[in-house]
């Protein structure tokens, strides 16, 4: 698949949030509702490989099938809307890369036709945010690393602070940025500049 068919899937697949996504850094994807691989983005492709057309059973390790066919099912069924857990990835070139997966449902209009997700390698480096007025220096520094992918343990662990403080700082963020999930933070961050 070109640059240009991969960028007019994911108009089709999230016409609303295409143009902020296709800009994240990290590594992202969208699974459509039968656990296939719709799209990914250039930071995904040139960590884990093409893998656009495969399966969730193709991508995922064996010992973590099971983990994550559970938890994209309770998104596509409406159970949850995010989840995060750590899982190994199969690239393209048959290697496993151990991986922090934050994912969301997909939802158009009432229907949830998707997941869409982010996958931290763990050894991505932080970018540096610039300051707004809007969040504390604090609520910046969980911001870039949600921007970066990380789970709220290892958010939790990297800034020295226990992980019920990582989520008031959380919720903190979605309010001041009012959005619901920590995907839509992200990609709101990005629309401000902050990312």
């Amino acid at each position: 698949m070109s640059d240009a068919d991969n960028i007019e899937e994911l108009r089709r697949i999230a016409p609303d949030l295409a143009p902020s996504i296709a800009k994240l850094r990290v590594p992202a994807y969208i699974l459509d509702r039968t656990g296939t691989v719709r799209w990914m983005n250039a930071a995904a492709i040139g960590h884990f490989g093409d893998l656009r057309g495969l399966a969730i059973r193709d991508v995922v390790a064996p010992e973590n099938l099971t983990l994550a066919r559970q938890e994209f099912a309770a998104k596509v069924l409406g159970v949850v809307e995010a989840t995060e857990a750590r899982v190994s990835l199969r690239t393209a070139d048959g290697r496993s890369i151990p991986v922090d997966i934050s994912s969301t449902q997909l939802v158009e209009g009432s229907s949830i036709v998707g997941v869409f997700g982010l996958a931290d390698p763990a050894s991505a480096p932080l970018e540096a945010l610039t300051q707004t007025p809007h969040l504390t220096p604090r609520q910046l520094d969980v911001l870039r690393h949600l921007a970066a992918g990380h789970s709220t343990d290892r958010i939790a662990r990297a800034l020295g602070i226990a992980t019920e403080t990582v989520r008031n700082h959380v919720r903190a963020i979605l309010d001041k940025l009012e959005v619901h999930t920590r995907l839509e933070a992200v990609i709101r961050a990005h629309e401000l500049g902050l990312i």
